[in-house]
């Protein structure tokens, strides 16, 4: 019996329970299935998968490219897809987040017996990424790293992050709501992603990137800030909104 977990996001469910049993037949006994963007981020949360096997053209509003781009930030597991098609402006897309492989449909036990071992082995004996990646990640080229400053008339305002609630763009501008103050600036919302740091603030609709730490409540249509205001959540966004929080819901 074989202990690692394996996921498997397809929303055709003959071929998603193909692919168990393949998987069973092999020993692999931790297998979960999700038939949708929303029920895969849930299933990683709660399991953290080892291996994650993904068809590129799933329903819904974002497709298995899109969607291995959000799991690859939520969790340090390769990813292999499963796909039908051989269109080279997929395989380009596909290639830019790295998968560990593809397997094309029809697909029988001896190609799903290959990939599995292979890249399980190469999983077991890679170095961590988390223990690679951390001095890098969590030092930052600026001495001062829980502020930033925004220039006012003829001076800059330092403006901590925790007082940052939410960018809203507003033609040529942007804005920036503060505990303090509202601060307009020439700015694009590209630039604005680049300065806030990434693990404090998400885009999460063309017009607002919005601070997680001063989130109040949240559905999948709109977000309170604690100060009260409502911004709108952008459809394509929610479900990488949705990969940066813990959450706890029934199922």
């Amino acid at each position: 019996m074989k202990e690692e977990r394996i996921l498997i996001v397809e929303d055709e469910l003959s071929i998603a329970e193909n692919i168990q049993e393949i998987l069973e037949l092999l020993g692999y006994v931790n297998i979960d299935i999700a038939n949708s963007a929303n029920q895969c981020i849930k299933v990683i949360k709660k399991y953290r998968p080892d291996l994650i096997f993904m068809d590129i053209k799933l329903k819904g509003d974002k497709d298995g490219i899109e969607l291995g781009e959000i799991v690859k930030q939520m969790v340090d597991a390769p990813l292999v897809y499963v796909t039908s098609y051989s269109d080279p402006t997929i395989i380009e897309r596909a290639k830019r987040i790295n998968p560990a492989g593809f397997i094309v449909k029809p697909f029988n036990t001896n190609d799903i017996h290959a990939i599995v071992e292979i890249v399980l082995y190469n999983k077991r004996t890679k170095p961590s990424s988390e223990s690679v990646s951390t001095s890098t990640t969590s030092e930052s080229p600026y001495l001062v790293t829980d502020a930033v400053f925004i220039k006012a008339d003829n001076a800059f305002e330092k403006v901590p992050y925790e007082d940052i609630y939410f960018v809203e763009a507003n033609g040529n501008m942007v804005s920036i709501f503060t505990r303090g103050k509202e601060y307009s600036i020439r700015k694009s919302m590209k630039e604005i992603e680049e300065i806030l740091p990434s693990h404090l603030f998400l885009r999460v609709q063309k017009s607002y990137i919005v601070n997680l730490t001063q989130i109040e409540n949240f559905n999948t249509k709109e977000i309170t800030m604690s100060q009260g205001s409502v911004v709108q959540v952008g459809r394509q966004y929610y479900n990488s909104f949705l990969a940066k929080l813990n959450t706890i819901t029934e199922s």
